[in-house]
């Protein structure tokens, strides 16, 4: 009787990808649906959700890719993927700098930000030009904008790019399962390793 490996998500991260995808997409789709039906500071709360929610499923796509590549899973899967992720970041191109000034608000209430250090320095701000241009924010459900400093995302927009990127993180992780079927994939981290 043969001893079995035990489990690891680093046996499979293409999976867990498509899993966690899906947990950030169904956090969108709620905190979307929470924000347009509260008021007052629930309303607010719930709708700064929405950037990291949305930042966490870019970040299952960045991993899904290096899957792909890794595995050695045909082109077109990987075109594929490639597309609904330009398609994504199109939809919602603040995602990364919003999420980054709302998680890093420390530097950001200070001046010293990433993006901040670098205005001051393409642009000629000072720290508190720069401090405020990256600051405040929120959502107004008359138009359906989130926003945070400059950054903004339309809640609109963003339910339906979250859920695509989803499907197509899916549509990826179905491809190594047929490529693995198919036996044209390498199917083990130890074997991609080099």
């Amino acid at each position: 009787m043969t001893e079995e490996a035990p489990w690891s998500p680093a046996r499979a991260p293409y999976a867990i990808a498509v899993s966690q995808s899906w947990w950030f997409c169904r956090a969108v789709a709620l905190f979307a649906a929470d924000a347009g039906r509260s008021t007052g500071p629930a309303q607010q709360i719930y709708a700064r959700q929405i950037f990291s929610q949305l930042r966490g499923l870019r970040r299952c796509a960045e991993m899904q890719e290096a899957e792909l590549e890794r595995l050695g899973i045909g082109q077109a899967a990987r075109d594929e993927l490639r597309q609904a992720v330009e398609a994504f970041d199109a939809s919602v191109p603040d995602v990364k700098p919003g999420r980054d000034s709302l998680e890093h608000f420390d530097e950001y209430a200070r001046g010293t930000g990433k993006l901040q250090r670098e205005a001051i320095r393409n642009l000629g701000l000072d720290l508190f030009e720069a401090a405020a241009m990256f600051w405040g924010g929120g959502y107004d459900p008359s138009t359906g904008r989130l926003t945070e400093g400059p950054f903004a995302i339309t809640v609109s927009d963003a339910v339906p790019a979250a859920e695509a990127l989803q499907r197509a993180i899916y549509a990826a992780g179905r491809a190594v399962d047929a490529s693995a079927q198919t036996g044209t994939s390498r199917s083990s981290p130890e074997e991609g390793a080099s």
